[in-house]
């Protein structure tokens, strides 16, 4: 249920009469190597919203479009940025209206893994908690990996499954940087572009439709065991 379709006297007697909380989905406009849009994070994110919303009845709330996003993304065109403080400051913001009109509990839905991002959005207040969807057991279902990376193996299952139109396996090009080698970029203290990468990360070319709906399935059985409860009216 989007509350961006309804009439605010929808909205407010969808608070009294049905449920009183709001799933607010926390994306990103990033970069995702030659074979995934831009828009991966939020597309993922919407995806689950809706699934949460239809399981709860609590509203989904118009998506957050702009999160944090690597210094060194910068080079990759297309890919934006906002600061930690700033996406904190629009949470606290918006949610203090939406607060004032009976909203109990706000969910921040996000399938963006950038510790910066997370920590932005973490312990605001009691009444708001962080999910982030990209957090369940990968190793038995992934060949070539053992978690997620980006736009890898396990990513780039989950959008062959939920949107294949938009996956461009034929221009797949892997460069899997280690871990230890990419923590001064993860943790935002490089800027420049890593020698080889074209913005991902492990091995996309291993992708399947099947692995996608194997990890939708974990995703969508995690969320409803950690959220369901915060979300019922």
């Amino acid at each position: 249920m989007l509350m961006a379709y309804m009439t605010w006297h929808e909205v407010k007697k969808h608070i009294s009469e049905v449920n009183d909380n709001l799933i607010i989905p926390v994306a990103t406009c990033e970069q995702h190597g030659y074979h995934l849009p831009l828009g991966n994070d939020t597309f993922i994110a919407e995806y689950m919203a809706g699934i949460l919303s239809q399981r709860t009845k609590a509203l989904v709330a118009p998506t957050m479009n702009y999160g944090v996003n690597l210094p060194c993304d910068v080079h990759l065109a297309g890919t934006t940025s906002i600061k930690p403080e700033t996406l904190r400051e629009m949470i606290i913001s918006i949610t203090d209206w939406w607060r004032q009109q009976g909203f109990r509990h706000f969910l921040l839905l996000t399938y963006h893994g950038d510790p910066f991002h997370l920590q932005a959005m973490k312990d605001i207040s009691d009444d708001i908690k962080l999910y982030d969807l990209s957090e369940i057991e990968y190793s038995d279902i992934l060949e070539r990996q053992a978690s997620i990376r980006h736009a890898c193996e396990a990513e780039t299952s989950v959008a062959l499954y939920l949107y294949p139109e938009k996956v461009k396996m034929e221009s797949v090009r892997e460069h899997d940087i280690p871990f230890d080698d990419f923590r001064k970029y993860l943790f935002h203290e490089a800027g420049d572009l890593p020698e080889g990468y074209v913005g991902s990360l492990g091995y996309p070319s291993f992708a399947t439709k099947d692995k996608g709906s194997r990890i939708i399935a974990r995703m969508i059985d995690r969320m409803i065991d950690e959220c369901y409860d915060f979300l019922k009216p």
